[in-house]
């Protein structure tokens, strides 16, 4: 294993969601809002029109090419709005299932079989990004990937979603590994958990013991952000040095979500599509911190009466985590499956000092997990040099905001950043953007208190 002695240690702030290990199941909302037009997939047309009852798992609206997969209601209800953009539905709080979502008596083996019935269930990457899963696993079985890499590190504060599905679901995420490892045609998979999970490490290792799954170990990495970059975990595991100008999975490695696994398992063991999965409801502000079941176009508010409401007004809250989040400013905002968590911080966590000059310290060279120098490439930006910006490899930036939370000047790196990708862009007529993680916040670097980007675990 290769030791990763960049990045940062930061505060964890998971204490108050695992005192228990239990997932809470919500009540039925009252009305669902399924978006057409989210990141990686699509444009979708709809299959259903205003009046159309529904049940949980019926199919919504599906693309018209193989790179899109079809989204499903998360209640049973009424259709009441249809448009370019959404589908709204009412829901009757019956959540009465879809007759195809029942046990699969015989389980394939075939790879193309596996990966067009993961396509069918609509299965995205539950760790953010929102790719549709399939695209992932052909190019995976094309490229001849040697090793799948399961990712349940959750290095970021507060989330911990992951870790009681570990907790909950050991032998159903050993199974959806196995099922990964199968469609991409990899030799072996490894269950990546940092140290702090010990329990959760040892828990798979007890089930696949049983299971007997010899294509799969467990191994425990350093506590450490962002240890589970995929750039990050894939030299970790393996030890090898991955070149930042190609994909992971053309090197040889595919990286999956621990969450993403045990959604492989259900679609295929369960013939259940994608319409909901755990996150974490967490932050200073909330009464009872919790992790839940969230339904896919659930408005957010409804999540945060689950967890009895604001202690305090939050500051901000964001969907994801406080370093790759994006912040939101409507409650009513549904939630998709890309999200991992709603965090609402104070504001005493999110402080608003001036951006001062960059005094050249250095610190964000020292803690960046792709070795950039983001003080040149913010420079670069700023002079609307993108020739000079490009040199410095500024594509290879995976917006994990470090160099953000350490910069003692508080300039906002990773907007500047983006900006910079989105200038390049469109000056070399790119048709595609770069697939990265959830926009990081400017204030982040609030939660420095205690941390020390030199820190070694």
């Amino acid at each position: 294993m290769k030791r990763f002695r960049k990045g940062i240690r930061l505060p964890e702030f998971k204490d108050r969601t695992l005192a228990s290990i239990q997932i809470h199941l919500p009540s039925s909302p009252s009305v669902v809002t399924i978006p057409l037009n989210h990141k990686a997939n699509g444009p979708l047309a709809p299959c259903v029109q205003e009046g159309d009852p529904v049940c949980v798992g019926t199919k919504l609206a599906e693309g018209s090419d193989q790179n899109s997969v079809p989204v499903y209601s998360s209640v049973s209800g009424c259709v009441s709005k249809v448009c370019q953009d959404l589908i709204q539905i009412e829901s009757d709080y019956a959540d009465r299932l879809d007759r195809s979502i029942k046990v699969r008596e015989e389980i394939p083996s075939d790879a193309s079989q596996l990966i067009e019935m993961i396509r069918e269930a609509g299965m995205v990457d539950l760790g953010g990004s929102g790719i549709p899963i399939h695209t992932r696993l052909l190019d995976a079985r094309s490229s001849g990937v040697e090793f799948v890499i399961v990712n349940g590190c959750e290095s970021e504060p507060f989330l911990t979603a992951d870790h009681v599905l570990v907790m909950n679901y050991p032998a159903e995420i050993l199974k959806g590994a196995e099922l990964i490892r199968i469609a991409c045609g990899a030799k072996r998979a490894v269950i990546a958990v940092e140290r702090n999970k010990r329990e959760a490490a040892e828990l798979l290792n007890s089930k696949n013991y049983n299971l007997k799954i010899k294509t799969i170990e467990t191994m425990m990495l350093p506590v450490r952000y962002p240890q589970d970059s995929e750039g990050v975990l894939a030299e970790t595991v393996t030890d090898k040095v991955m070149d930042p100008n190609s994909s992971i999975i053309s090197q040889g490695v595919l990286v999956e979500h621990v969450a993403t696994a045990f959604g492989v398992y259900e679609a295929i063991y369960l013939r259940k599509p994608l319409y909901e999965r755990v996150v974490t409801v967490s932050g200073p502000c909330f009464a009872e911190p919790k992790n839940m079941w969230a339904r896919t176009g659930v408005p957010a508010i409804e999540l945060i009466r689950e967890s009895k409401g604001f202690l305090r007004d939050p500051d901000r809250v964001i969907f994801g985590g406080p370093m790759t989040g994006q912040a939101i400013s409507d409650l009513q905002t549904p939630v998709t499956m890309d999200v991992t968590g709603i965090v609402a911080l104070p504001h005493e966590l999110v402080p608003s000092e001036e951006e001062e000059a960059c005094i050249r310290c250095g610190l964000c060279v020292d803690v960046c997990p792709e070795a950039l120098v983001p003080e040149t490439l913010v420079r670069a930006v700023r002079i609307h040099n993108d020739r000079l910006a490009q040199e410095y490899d500024i594509d290879a930036c995976t917006e994990c905001g470090c160099c953000a939370y350490v910069c003692p000047s508080k300039i906002p790196i990773i907007r500047v950043i983006q900006e910079g990708k989105r200038n390049v862009c469109e000056k070399t007529a790119s048709t595609s953007v770069p697939t990265l993680h959830h926009r990081p916040l400017r204030a982040v670097g609030a939660m420095t208190a205690g941390a020390s980007h030199s820190e070694l675990p």
